[in-house]
């Protein structure tokens, strides 16, 4: 996986890129809600279609989270599963 300054790419192979993307995450879903509620709020109704992208885009990035830590919590559920059947302690 790598992780450019502008944009995620491939699939993480460990639990700190799955951390990365996250943070990543978090900094587009932070900059997007202020620019929607907060001091950086577009207020103009002239750019409310900017506003409106914002939102759009503020939501995506939320989605995104949601499927990351989803994906992340499964990732280390296989590895606990993997490490059972090694030892021998569960049987499928």
């Amino acid at each position: 996986m790598s992780i450019a300054d502008d944009s995620i790419q491939g699939t993480p192979e460990t639990t700190d890129e799955y951390d990365d993307m996250v943070a990543v995450l978090d900094e587009i879903i932070e900059l997007g809600l202020s620019k929607l509620t907060g001091d950086g709020r577009i207020k103009d109704t002239k750019k409310a279609k900017a506003r409106a992208e914002y939102m759009k885009r503020t939501e995506q990035a939320i989605r995104a989270k949601r499927q990351v830590v989803k994906d992340k919590h499964l990732e280390e559920m296989g590895r606990t599963l993997e490490a059972l059947q090694e030892s021998g302690e569960l049987d499928l």
